[in-house]
């Protein structure tokens, strides 16, 4: 016991596992001055799709390719469950949000530390986050490291925008939650042990696979997301392992990164469904891998991205706005999760 001790305490007291070193927590004002209005991309929630196909709104935001176009859907109605018939409807909502911190349990949503004890318990080593030696070998190579807070933020239905769908879904829900902190999962900051929970991700390990993240990165800025490349994270790169280890310098692409993976992590344990399709109008289903044109993500800090949102993998240029990084406290990001949601609305 007395070498276990000791081992733990070696290992808290490592120079990047240090409490708070030159890092602190900031506020990003979403619960305190007005975020949740100004920080929030109100034409983001435009068009929306009735019956399937008629857009109402000014804003063109782009729809998933495979979403159905059917107008009529049948789903179990609200009196006893009997197949009630209606007509679809489709929009973006934001319906999650995803932290990326380099302080573990720092929650810039909150303003503050999620569990004061929870940073002194046995979760209390977790990996500090920032810039870091990528490898021991190579010390001119750099990679970063981020921890991720996933939420629960139906604000379309806190807000009463979307009343008479019958969806089953996540974002059924009217409270603000979170669903998961990579602080407490070993195979954020280990990326053998990620492996174990997509061992697919030898397939694309290899330089082929690689390059041809090139033409997603392409699609995801100038058009859509590849579907069919799942293992491609755009311009952020690989979309494997499912770690909070990047090989990006910090900034903006590596918490772009960390945000999409940790979405496909969210899938791969079923945490995260599809919302979309035609198999999705009644009831959101599991999809084991990352469905990109299901999202996209809008920076609420440091910077808000409040004109636009963008498509996981797009390019940083071609953001209009967020895509700038604050030294010092604005280093950690929020995201604002905007989904597609397909619902059956009754007649």
């Amino acid at each position: 016991m007395r070498l276990i001790f000791t081992l733990v305490l070696w290992a808290l007291m490592g120079s990047r596992s240090v409490w708070g070193q030159g890092i602190a927590c900031p506020d990003a004002g979403l619960f305190t001055q007005g975020g949740l209005v100004t920080k929030v991309c109100i034409n983001c929630y435009f068009p929306i799709y009735i019956g399937g196909s008629v857009p109402i709104g000014p804003n063109p935001l782009r729809k998933p390719d495979d979403d159905s176009v059917n107008p009529v859907c049948i789903c179990p109605g609200r009196i006893f469950g009997l197949p009630t018939p209606g007509i679809k409807m489709a929009m973006w909502q934001p319906t999650h949000m995803v932290e990326a911190v380099r302080l573990p349990f720092c929650s810039p949503a909150l303003g503050g530390m999620l569990s004061g004890a929870a940073a002194g318990g046995v979760f209390g080593m977790a990996k500090l986050g920032g810039m870091e030696d990528a490898s021991a070998s190579n010390r001119d190579s750099q990679s970063s490291y981020l921890n991720f807070h996933y939420w629960k933020f139906p604000l379309s239905v806190i807000t009463d925008m979307v009343t008479d769908a019958v969806c089953v879904s996540e974002a059924a829900s009217v409270d603000i939650d979170i669903a998961y902190i990579s602080e407490i999962d070993p195979t954020w900051n280990n990326e053998t042990l990620a492996m174990f929970t997509h061992p697919e991700a030898v397939l694309f390990a290899n330089p082929v696979a690689t390059a041809a993240c090139m033409a997603d990165a392409v699609a995801s800025t100038a058009y859509k997301p590849i579907p069919g490349m799942f293992w491609c994270n755009g311009s952020h790169g690989h979309g494997y392992p499912f770690s909070g280890i990047n090989r990006h310098e910090g900034g903006i692409d590596s918490s772009s990164s960390a945000a999409a993976r940790a979405l496909a992590a969210m899938h791969r344990r079923g945490i995260a469904k599809k919302t979309y399709g035609g198999a999705a109008v009644c009831r959101d289903h599991p999809y084991p891998t990352l469905p990109k044109q299901q999202y996209r993500l809008q920076v609420m800090f440091p910077i808000p991205e409040v004109i636009d949102n963008h498509w996981i993998g797009a390019s940083p240029f071609s953001w209009r706005g967020g895509q700038f990084t604050i030294p010092g406290l604005g280093e950690d990001y929020l995201y604002l999760v905007w989904s597609w949601q397909a619902c059956c609305m009754n007649l």
